[in-house]
């Protein structure tokens, strides 16, 4: 009896460790990459990621367009103000009969000043709403591949409205490096991101990716240890049966 006892008390601390060790665990490093800077930025892999295949999808962040909109009736007073991102149209609210400007302001992906991109007027006989639309700015991003920050890239590819770039063909066992930028059809680019690393043609055990390597150790320890006594247990009560 109190063989049995001893052995189902070690059977479940070592439970009770396995769990904890588990539940420990830093899991939500394992989820969506943390911005990575401005954007746009690089998405997947996560900086340091060991891919086992030589082809790789990389991806990265939407670049939003922002515009400032305003409108101003036959006195000069401003009847409408407006901040907009991504939009290439907006509905005013009721305006009173009357004439009025407005003027469409898009803010470069670079930081330079505002720049007006559309400008119109229109009249209103009555009290009514008004939709007001534009061309919208369009956005496009580089992307490349580089073997150590600062390089000349490995591969390139330029001027792509996606947001991914599917890479073919690399090296197995080595390190690369990768940025992306944005352009504007105004002429704008952005900086590039800071570097991402990716090993490509390995093989990496996921428990590598959230435990040390004594953590490691010591679950994959505890886990056949459990097994062990279970079998254990389960052999000592059907010879006493």
């Amino acid at each position: 009896m109190a063989d049995s006892w001893l052995r189902d008390g070690l059977v479940w601390t070592l439970v009770l460790y396995v769990v904890a060790m588990v539940a420990l665990a830093p899991w939500g490093e394992l989820g969506p990459p943390q911005s990575g800077g401005s954007d746009p930025h690089p998405l997947e892999p996560a900086d340091g990621y060991q891919h086992h295949n030589t082809t790789v999808r990389f991806t990265w962040s939407h670049l939003v367009v922002n515009y400032e909109l305003q409108v101003t009736n036959s006195t000069g007073d401003v009847v409408a103000s407006q901040n907009l991102t991504d939009e290439s149209s907006y509905q005013t609210r009721r305006l009173m009969p009357d004439d009025y400007i407005w003027v469409v302001s898009y803010l470069p992906v670079d930081g330079a000043p505002a720049e007006a991109i559309a400008t119109s007027a229109f009249s209103l006989e009555s009290s009514a709403k008004q939709l007001l639309e534009w061309d919208a700015v369009g956005v496009s991003y580089d992307f490349r591949l580089l073997p150590v920050p600062g390089a000349e890239p490995v591969r390139e590819l330029a001027g792509t409205p996606a947001l991914k770039a599917d890479v073919e063909g690399l090296d197995e066992g080595v390190e690369y490096w990768w940025q992306v930028r944005a352009h504007d059809s105004q002429g704008h680019t952005t900086v590039w991101s800071l570097p991402r690393s990716i090993e490509v043609g390995t093989t990496q055990f996921l428990a590598f990716e959230v435990f040390s390597e004594w953590e490691l150790a010591l679950l994959l320890v505890g886990m056949i240890l459990v097994v062990a006594l279970q079998a254990g247990v389960f052999l000592a009560r059907e010879e006493h049966e």
